[in-house]
């Protein structure tokens, strides 16, 4: 929807009043509802009306009552009424001139609780199928997340058609069926919760550069084989193997950064040696690891193994400048803190020479000016 807008007119009856700059209600809009956040549900029928004032006010509410849409199978949501919804999607999908306007302001998209038994299913699955199509026009959405939902094959048709798309989201999710032999342009891929053995192929491109999941088997079968570009990897499943997880990593050595929890099991499992990062990667910048209970306490030599381990190798990383070991050592809060401190002139610095943060879940050591600095929970700071 095009508008041609000046600075709206002001009048009190037939007496014309000095014009207010558009920059005073820009930032009226902004204290209002800052643009750098969704606009809250409580707001979209005030700006839906401010959108009736005049062009100006038009241009600037309506792309924010339109840049979240929620297409929900829970009958007692209380957002926008699904009729509102059903009524919109259909023009959409009719391409009339307002709705295909209104759905290139679409940034992010959300299905959520379109899972249901058999005798539901046949009610909501017209809805869902037309939200589907409605979605597929929507060509400027960046984010799309589904929740508690049946993932069908028009949804993924309607997720190929969407070329910016920069981060898709399934969690809690079902798959009934095979995705079409698409490729999507999807940059980051969240998955949690969800039975993921019917996705990996059309996410498995070269465009995909973040990967979050609690999954690794999962990551395991789209890495393998694949000539992935992957940047970044989060894994929220604690590891109890660390076999599958090297096989991982032996898969990806352009990863930059990389977040894992892994169990006191891993830690002292003999294969903790083939952590070596400097044989592993080429480009790592972070490496953050951490247990899922920070109370589980790691014997002191399960410590030291560990850190040796990842400063193993001939060579070294140059790209590595933040190390992050997020467990609690025998030996007091600080022992993790102590250890990296006593290796760190002797072991990581040689291993990573632009390094410049070094941390653990009690205190940290960074660099400044030249020095290191160490600082930890008891407040003590010193070089």
């Amino acid at each position: 929807m095009n508008f041609s807008w000046s600075t709206p007119l002001r009048r009190n009856g037939q007496t014309i009043l000095p014009l207010i700059p558009n920059e005073i209600y820009l930032t009226i809009f902004e204290y209002i509802a800052p643009t750098d956040q969704p606009l809250p549900e409580q707001n979209i029928d005030t700006f839906s009306a401010l959108a009736l004032v005049c062009r100006f006010f038009c241009a600037v509410a309506l792309p924010r009552v339109f840049e979240r849409v929620v297409f929900s199978g829970n009958i007692t949501d209380n957002r926008m009424p699904a009729h509102r919804k059903t009524i919109l999607a259909r023009r959409i999908v009719a391409n009339t001139g307002p709705a295909k306007s209104v759905a290139l302001y679409v940034k992010e998209c959300y299905f959520e609780y379109w899972r249901a038994s058999k005798e539901v299913q046949r009610f909501i699955s017209p809805f869902s199928k037309l939200y589907c199509r409605a979605m597929a026009r929507m060509l400027n959405i960046r984010k799309l997340e589904f929740y508690q939902s049946s993932v069908t094959k028009e949804h993924w048709e309607a997720m190929a058609a969407l070329r910016q798309l920069d981060c898709l989201t399934f969690r809690d999710c079902s798959f009934i069926d095979n995705p079409p032999d698409r490729e999507l342009r999807v940059r980051t891929v969240k998955f949690s919760n969800s039975h993921t053995s019917r996705i990996l192929r059309p996410i498995a491109t070269s465009t995909l550069r973040t990967l979050e999941t609690d999954q690794l088997d999962a990551v395991l079968k789209l890495v393998t084989g694949r000539q992935l570009a992957i940047e970044n990897f989060v894994l929220h499943q604690p590891v109890g193997e660390m076999k599958v997880l090297l096989q991982v990593f032996e898969q990806l050595p352009g990863l930059e950064n990389i977040s894992f929890m892994f169990t006191e099991k891993a830690v002292a499992s003999s294969l903790i040696s083939g952590l070596s990062l400097k044989k592993l990667f080429t480009r790592l910048r972070t490496f953050d690891v951490k247990l899922p209970d920070i109370r589980s306490v790691i014997p002191q030599h399960d410590t030291e193994k560990l850190v040796s381990a990842i400063c193993d190798g001939p060579g070294t990383l140059p790209s590595l400048e933040k190390l992050e070991l997020s467990l609690l050592t025998s030996g007091g809060l600080t022992a993790t803190l102590d250890i990296l401190s006593d290796r760190l002139e002797g072991t990581i610095i040689p291993a990573f020479p632009n390094v410049i943060y070094v941390s653990t879940s009690f205190g940290n050591m960074r660099l400044e000016k030249g020095n290191w600095k160490r600082s930890d929970i008891y407040g003590g700071s010193r070089e």
